[in-house]
C-alpha cells in the first residue's frame, strides 16, 4: 500500500469520474445518433450557406450526395465529403441543358438563383479566372469553412447535453463528491481496490481501448453507431465499486426509518449532498478523455514514488559500494 494516501484518494476520485463520465458519453451519443443531430445541423450549415432552398434542395436529391443517406426516404445525410459536394453543385447550377462545367455556364446558371447565392457563386469565380479546376476547388474551401462552423454548433451543442446528461446522472445515483473522498479517507480496502481497478482500467485503455461506438460509412468519418449501452462500459468489479460509493440505498432506509416528511426528506437531502453533487456534475461535463488523462497522470505520479522492490534496492546498494571502492582505489 502507498504511503501516500492524498494520492491515492485523487486516483480513486478521478477513476470515479471516469466511470461515471463513459456512462454520461455513452448516453449522450446515443441520443445524438437517435436524434439524427448530425445530420440536422449539417442540413442547417449547409442551408445558411447556399442561401437557396431549392438549390439545397436539387444537390440533397443528386446522386452523389442522395447515396450518403441511411434513410432514402429522409434524405439527410450526416457528412458530405467537399469534393461531392462541389461537383454536385457544379451539376446542379449549371444544369442538364449545359452539361459543361465551365466558370461561364455556372455564373449563368446562378443567375437564376436567389441573390445571396449568385453573390456567393461571382465571388468564387472572380478568384479562378477562368479554370473549372479551381474553381471547384474554391468551392470545396468554402464548404469545409461552412463546415467548421457546423462543427462549432455540434460541439457546443454536445457540451450542452454533456452538462445536462452529468447533472442527471449525478443525481440518479447519488454521487456526492464530499461522500465519495470521506469513504475513500475512511476506508483503505476500499481506496486500495480501486486505484487497482484504475490501474487496469488505464492499461486496458491504451492496449485495447472499449468502442462505445462505430462508424459503419468509410465515407463518413463522423456518422456513429452506438454499440454499447451505458452498463456495457463498465466491469463488474468497476459497477461493484460504483455500488459502494454512490447510490440511494442508505438514503431510503435512512428516511423510512426516520418517519419524516418527504418535504423534510428533500430539505436534508439538499443541505448534506447539494455541494457535492454540484461537484460531481461539474466534474462529469469535462468528459471521459479529461478524466483518462488526469488518471494517466496521477497513476504516472504514483508510480514514480513506489519504493523499490527488494532486489532493486539490493541492487543500487551493490553499485553504490562498487562505485565507492572504485573511488578509493
Amino acid at each position: 500500500m502507498t504511503s501516500f494516501p492524498a494520492l491515492d484518494i485523487a486516483i480513486g476520485l478521478s477513476f470515479v469520474y471516469l466511470l461515471l463520465s463513459l456512462i454520461v458519453t455513452t448516453v449522450n451519443e446515443m441520443i445524438a445518433a437517435l436524434l439524427q443531430k448530425r445530420a440536422k445541423f449539417l442540413e442547417e450549415g449547409v442551408s445558411q450557406l447556399l442561401m437557396d432552398p431549392e438549390i439545397q434542395r436539387a444537390i440533397y436529391q443528386h446522386p452523389l450526395i442522395k447515396s450518403l443517406s441511411n434513410d432514402k426516404k429522409v434524405l439527410r445525410p450526416s457528412y458530405i465529403p467537399a469534393d461531392k459536394f462541389a461537383t454536385a453543385l457544379m451539376d446542379v447550377v449549371t444544369g442538364r441543358d449545359n452539361p459543361t462545367m465551365s466558370v461561364d455556364a455556372l455564373r449563368s446558371g446562378a443567375a437564376k438563383a436567389t441573390p445571396e447565392f449568385q453573390q456567393a457563386i461571382e465571388a468564387l469565380a472572380d478568384v479562378s479566372g477562368h479554370d473549372p479546376r479551381v474553381l471547384k476547388q474554391k468551392i470545396e474551401d468554402w464548404f469545409n469553412d461552412g463546415m467548421d462552423r457546423v462543427s462549432g454548433w455540434y460541439k457546443r451543442n454536445a457540451q450542452k447535453n454533456t452538462l445536462i446528461l452529468a447533472v442527471i446522472v449525478t443525481l440518479a445515483v447519488n454521487a456526492d463528491t464530499l461522500h465519495v473522498v470521506n469513504t475513500l479517507w475512511r476506508d483503505p480496502s476500499i481506496r486500495a481496490a480501486l486505484v487497482e481497478q484504475a490501474k487496469a482500467r488505464t492499461a486496458s485503455q491504451e492496449t485495447n481501448p472499449i468502442p462505445m461506438v462505430e462508424y459503419p460509412d468509410p465515407n463518413d468519418p463522423t456518422a456513429s453507431k452506438p454499440i454499447a449501452v451505458p452498463g456495457d462500459v463498465l466491469t463488474d468489479a468497476e459497477k461493484q465499486s460504483l455500488n459502494q460509493l454512490t447510490g440511494w440505498t442508505t438514503e431510503w432506509t435512512r428516511w423510512k426509518e426516520s418517519g419524516s416528511s418527504f418535504a423534510n426528506w428533500v430539505e436534508q437531502l439538499l443541505t448534506e449532498h447539494l455541494l457535492g453533487w454540484i461537484l460531481t456534475a461539474i466534474a462529469l461535463s469535462l468528459g471521459a478523455p479529461f478524466w483518462f488523462d488526469t488518471l494517466n497522470r496521477f497513476m504516472n505520479m504514483r508510480n514514480a514514488g513506489r519504493t523499490p522492490e527488494r532486489g532493486q534496492t539490493t541492487t543500487t546498494a551493490t553499485a553504490q559500494a562498487q562505485a565507492a571502492s572504485a573511488a578509493q582505489q
